[in-house]
């Protein structure tokens, strides 16, 4: 037996509810978006500690300021032989940036949605799309493609694969996504496979930055990761290149921003995504 729990809030604060819920341990986490509400859900081994969860989870909102109403947490025991289809009732479409939409591979896409699509089912860590950081990477991909070539892309620290995948299908001549995860290189090729592009993207386990040349490097990190890459990084990044970082706190930002910019490159945009994250995009001038 498998326990959802199911939680109705407002949208601006489902990344603390998406980080929460895979930090107490839930085997995955969906969201699906109503206007400005979102539910979000996730499941747990039949053990769990409920009561202590809740405590938890609530205080963590009331220091963001929300407290929840009546039926908006609720738990539901779920038959063993419910768990695979529990995803399917929950994950919906996410549309992103005004040309990628985001699809787990049991459905078809909307009639006359125009959009790319990216095939990206649910899976226990890694991301499926939802959380800012990599929506806010995909929205500075497809914005960057609109401008110039993104040629040969990195993506350092793949996980899932969607960013890589979103690079190859707004035109990157190639990709090479890296992981110092055995599970996420696994998770990075299949899902690649899955989109029909497995020629397209290099995948490799990999805990240092590959030499380059680059023309476009995509990093959605830890902050202190990034800012211990941050010569690698500039150094594999070709003359006129450009990086997109995610992974940063609000309050990081800045931090993030002197180490990169002490290594040469130039803050073109600071994007805000949600409450709390951050979005940096930095350029290389031709040497």
């Amino acid at each position: 037996m498998i326990w959802e729990l199911r939680l109705k809030l407002e949208r601006t604060y489902e990344e603390i509810v998406e980080d929460f819920l895979s930090g107490e341990g839930s085997m995955g986490v969906s969201m699906a978006v109503d206007g400005t509400s979102a539910i979000v859900t996730g499941f747990f081994a039949e053990d769990v500690d409920r009561s202590g969860l809740e405590i938890r989870f609530r205080l963590i909102l009331a220091a963001a300021g929300v407290e929840l109403e009546s039926g908006d947490l609720t738990w539901k025991l779920l038959p063993d032989c419910d768990w695979g289809e529990a995803w399917k009732a929950y994950y919906q479409p996410v549309p992103v940036g005004r040309r990628l939409l985001i699809l787990p591979s049991w459905q078809d896409p909307p009639l006359g949605h125009g959009r790319l699509v990216i095939r990206m089912d649910p899976e226990m860590a890694f991301g499926s799309g939802t959380h800012a950081t990599t929506q806010g990477c995909l929205e500075l991909l497809e914005e960057t493609a609109e401008t110039r070539p993104l040629g040969q892309v990195l993506d350092m620290g793949s996980g899932s694969g969607i960013l890589s995948i979103g690079a190859v299908l707004l035109g990157a001549e190639g990709v090479m996504a890296t992981d110092l995860d055995p599970i996420a290189v696994e998770t990075t090729g299949r899902n690649c496979q899955l989109n029909g592009m497995g020629d397209r993207v290099k995948v490799v386990e990999a805990s240092e930055v590959p030499p380059g040349p680059f023309q476009t490097i995509v990093a959605n990190i830890l902050a202190r990761i990034l800012m211990e890459s941050a010569c690698a990084l500039v150094s594999a990044l070709a003359g006129s290149g450009r990086l997109i970082l995610s992974g940063i706190l609000k309050e990081q930002a800045r931090e993030v921003q002197m180490a990169f910019e002490g290594e040469g490159v130039k803050l073109v945009e600071m994007r805000l995504m949600g409450e709390e994250w951050v979005v940096l995009v930095l350029d290389k001038e031709m040497s």
